[in-house]
């Protein structure tokens, strides 16, 4: 699991890295910045080459941008739109932490900074983002599978349809099936098992 420490005091870098680490966490980045943090997510380029990040920890007071425009910035990425952020910060002010939510940022973790409450909420926030990946996953899958649901009984109402059934006994009379509507729907559907019968043109050649 990658996390993203961004603090502009090495300290509390310090501190967050080496309980993080103690807690078995091995994939850790710190920067001092929030700029530095757009770099190693790369931010510009929508995260295309950018560091595989699954939480961002991301401190409120910092000199060059705040935390909550950061949060802002970032989770107007479609990239980072499931990737957790925490924001590290010694208010408590409502008003100022409903901002940072606003800006999308998921908890916060109160400075200083406490083993327990930091272990807790990052396990926390990484279990829900390993949750709703799992939900999106299970959903693209069940789209999948009614797409192609819906296909084949779309391709089931129309070979109904190039099958002559008279409307009094029930029966089907082949003998006056459309051919070339059938041929083009055979040849519409290559990868469709059909009973396979070579055709005596065929079987000369």
């Amino acid at each position: 699991m990658g996390i993203l420490i961004a603090d502009d005091s090495p300290d509390e870098r310090l501190l967050l890295h080496h309980i993080l680490k103690s807690a078995g966490y091995r994939d850790l980045l710190t920067v001092s910045s929030a700029r530095d943090a757009f770099k190693q997510l790369d931010l510009d380029h929508a995260g295309a080459t950018g560091a595989k990040v699954d939480l961002i920890l991301m401190d409120i007071k910092m000199p060059d941008m705040d935390g909550v425009e950061a949060c802002r910035r970032i989770k107007a990425v479609e990239a980072f739109g499931q990737v957790p952020i925490l924001v590290v910060t010694a208010r408590s002010q409502k008003d100022f932490l409903q901002a940072a939510f606003d800006a999308g940022a998921g908890d916060y973790i109160r400075k200083p900074v406490e083993q327990v409450e930091l272990l807790a909420r990052v396990k926390s926030a990484l279990k829900l983002k390993q949750e709703t990946e799992t939900r999106q996953s299970w959903e693209q899958e069940l789209t999948k599978t009614i797409t192609l649901l819906e296909r084949t009984l779309h391709d089931i109402a129309i070979l109904q349809q190039l099958i002559p059934v008279c409307p009094t006994c029930k029966k089907s009379h082949t003998a006056q099936m459309p051919e070339a509507a059938l041929n083009d729907y055979v040849q519409a559907h290559p990868d469709t098992k059909f009973h396979d019968v070579v055709c005596s043109n065929c079987a000369i050649a």
